[in-house]
């Protein structure tokens, strides 16, 4: 019997033992198909299968004649793009799965990667086409600047070739009507040059469309959501055939946000085509008789130089005296009660006594009826519908009264992870405030939805309906009881998305839906422009939605921006189609993400969930690429505020929750280096460059969060790997200094 037992003791120590060794391992093998998709000067992305069991990923990377691998986690995706490399250069990669216990599986074979001495011109995408002349844009991907580009009529063999272009644009003249011409572009790169881009095909419009036929009208309404008309998914007491129609006979843009969620700045981006840091209108006057300057130039400036007849009638919220460029000018402040307002009527004050939506519309009528037949006109109708106060026409006032109001799913307050200063300013009070809110809402858009058929009738009666671009959207969304708020102003979807109809025959087949781009509001400029064949050179940041619309170009990512107001401090945040990152400009570390994907409502921050630590990272490097991109540098001081009641998951595999991060990046000059931990306990931080060099390091004493300056400003350009190690636990990050 003793015998038994120490054998039976001994076969279970060496069970135990043996599970314990496995368990400390990962039996997990390598991804197949591990593969280089797109190869540029700067950067290599990566894609692989996954692996069934993986948890996530660990890339490594090297020079091919270094001996010092980078690993990177990258979470669980399975593609990767791994950017800020040099030009013509051998890089090695590989990846492995990592198993729950946060223990590596088997590496694919390396991969050897030479980048490109020089990237191609990318998305090449006509716009301003006319009869003799095409502007060609491009884009780059690792910041080329000196380029070429042949052009041909596509029934020729031989190439045309204009040199040394140093802007992303060129415009082709002298082409022949109703003629397809094939244009590529190529970069130079010091001595060497880039392949060519994939051949982009456009064709010149017939002769006989002259700029006289090219009529715009552009409709705007005040504070509208995008989820009010028949075709967006609005309530059945509220059909919208006349609106509606804009977009069954033309383009719907599921996907249409503002670049920044308030009246003035965003009229102002419609303006120009610029966002608000750019054409400096930051906030609303703060008095009706406020003339706030745009400080480029504007559509209308654009047009009437190029033989337009301009009108403006209705809000236009920056200045109450005619703007340059319009020819007639009918303006009605804020401070009105939609009867008996006060207008601006080229210049001169007078009093107009019936509702504002019917002197809009009637002024519309008048002015298609007395424009000169020989211009093309552009008319913009700026209805301050259904902004507040709820003051409907006569007729529309208690059309809605026997009818339940939309409300909200996410009708309640955020609890966890949410930014202090959000009650402060912005609650919605009650589910009886938000049902009279939105009745008030539909009455006065049921006004425009009634006077829309006349102007269907006034631009048939003229004969110009076929001839006229009709656009129809908003300034901004607004919140109707979503988390309690009953505002605007915020990143949160409906303040920032807008309805955004486009119908123009003979651009836009009838039907068609756009819905995995995002459109903008800065967009709205180019596109007019674009329509009237006018050339694109007076530096707009949106693209035409033409270009959308048929497929030529694609925009998935956007930025969105907001000015220092009463307790919301500076915003920036980024969109894609999948998720939201938010960034508050308060005095200590305070965002926000969503994955929009599971999460379309927005209830739950995922800011602080270690399963979506990498994303978030790459978030802010979208962000930090965004603001770059459009020269963003304005952030104000920061206000004194951070999340409320924060939240944290446990990390499993027994290792302690802790977050790295360095911003901005890319950056150069003064970075900030951020790290939390769920625990105390001293760390040692290291900073590598690509072939493993230290070139920073610093011990940090106790404490569970620190936040250290990084002066990179004498760093070579490259890629750096920042690691903290706290006890047996390390935490590593990758960052781009240009």
């Amino acid at each position: 019997m003793l015998m038994k037992a120490i054998f039976l003791i001994s076969s279970l120590l060496v069970l135990m033992t043996y599970e314990k060794k496995v368990y400390a391992q990962c039996a997990l093998s390598a991804p197949s198909g591990f593969t280089a998709n797109e190869v540029t000067s700067c950067y290599i992305r990566y894609s692989w299968n996954a692996v069934s069991g993986a948890s996530g990923y660990e890339l490594k990377y090297k020079l091919s004649t270094s001996s010092t691998w980078t690993k990177i986690d990258v979470g669980n995706t399975t593609a990767y793009t791994l950017s800020g490399l040099s030009s013509g250069t051998k890089y090695k990669a590989k990846v492995a799965a990592r198993c729950s216990n946060g223990k590596k599986g088997a590496s694919s074979a390396a991969l050897s990667t030479t980048t490109l001495a020089c990237s191609s011109p990318q998305q090449l995408m006509a716009s301003a086409v006319t009869s003799t002349s095409v502007t060609i844009g491009w884009s780059v991907p690792c910041g080329e600047s000196t380029f070429t580009l042949n052009w041909r009529p596509q029934a020729s063999s031989s190439w045309n070739t204009i040199s040394d272009i140093s802007v992303h644009s060129y415009t082709l003249s002298g082409l022949q009507p109703q003629t397809s011409y094939e244009v590529k572009v190529q970069s130079q790169c010091g001595s060497n040059v880039s392949s060519f881009s994939e051949v982009l095909t456009v064709a010149t419009l017939p002769s006989s469309a002259s700029v006289s036929s090219r009529n715009v009208l552009l409709i705007l309404i005040d504070d509208g959501r995008y989820d009010t008309y028949d075709i967006t998914g609005g309530p059945s007491f509220f059909p919208t055939p006349n609106v509606s129609r804009i977009a069954n006979e033309g383009a719907i843009f599921r996907l249409s946000f503002v670049t920044q969620s308030l009246c003035s700045p965003s009229r102002a981006s419609i303006a120009t085509g610029v966002y608000p840091h750019v054409h400096g209108i930051h906030q609303n006057p703060l008095t009706t008789e406020a003339d706030d300057t745009v400080m480029v130039i504007t559509l209308s400036q654009i047009l009437k130089n190029h033989g337009y007849h301009n009108g403006f009638i209705g809000k236009w919220h920056i200045s109450s005296h005619p703007q340059p460029g319009y020819d007639y000018w009918l303006h009605c402040g804020k401070e009105n009660d939609y009867f008996n307002t006060k207008w601006n009527y080229n210049g001169v004050t007078v009093t107009i006594a019936p509702h504002e939506t019917d002197v809009i519309t009637d002024s519309a009528i008048a002015f298609l009826h007395r424009r000169p037949k020989s211009q093309p006109f552009f008319l913009w109708l700026a209805y301050r519908v259904p902004h507040t106060p709820y003051i409907p026409r006569a007729q529309d006032d208690g059309l809605f009264d026997g009818y339940s109001m939309p409300l909200p799913s996410n009708f309640f307050k955020y609890e966890n992870n949410y930014p202090g200063f959000l009650y402060t300013c912005t609650s919605a009070k009650s589910q009886s405030f938000i049902t009279e809110k939105y009745r008030g809402y539909f009455e006065l858009l049921q006004g425009l939805e009634t006077r829309m058929a006349d102007l269907w009738d006034a631009l048939q009666q003229e004969n110009v309906l076929d001839s006229t671009l009709i656009i129809f959207t908003s300034d901004n969304g607004f919140m109707m009881g979503e988390h309690f708020f009953h505002k605007k102003r915020l990143a949160y979807e409906p303040s920032i998305r807008v309805p955004l109809f486009v119908r123009c025959p003979g651009r836009i087949n009838p039907g068609t839906v756009v819905s995995q781009d995002i459109a903008l509001n800065i967009d709205i400029a180019p596109t007019i422009l674009d329509y009237a064949g006018i050339p694109q050179t007076y530096g707009m940041q949106g693209v035409s939605l033409f270009a959308l619309a048929n497929g030529t170009m694609s925009r998935t990512e956007m930025l969105y921006e907001f000015y220092q107001y009463e307790c919301i401090p500076d915003i920036r945040a980024v969109r894609t189609l999948t998720g939201k990152y938010v960034m508050y400009h308060c005095g200590v570390p305070t965002e926000e993400f969503f994955d929009l994907v599971n999460d379309s409502l927005e209830n739950t921050n995922q800011v602080n969930n270690p399963f979506y630590a990498d994303s978030v990272q790459v978030y802010r490097n979208k962000l930090a690429f965004w603001r770059n991109y459009y020269g963003d540098t304005s952030l104000q001081v920061a206000m004194a505020c951070s999340l409320s009641n924060v939240q944290r998951l446990n990390q499993s595999a027994g290792r302690p929750l802790m977050l790295l991060s360095v911003f901005p990046n890319p950056g150069r000059g003064e970075l900030r280096l951020h790290f939390i931990s769920e625990q105390e306990g001293s760390c040692e931080v290291r900073i590598m460059n690509v072939v493993g060099q230290q070139v920073w390091q610093q011990r940090v004493e106790g404490g569970r969060e620190f936040l250290l300056p990084l002066n990179t400003l004498e760093w070579p350009a490259g890629t750096y790997l920042a690691t903290v190690q706290q006890g047996s636990h390390a935490l590593q990050h990758t960052f781009q200094v240009p």
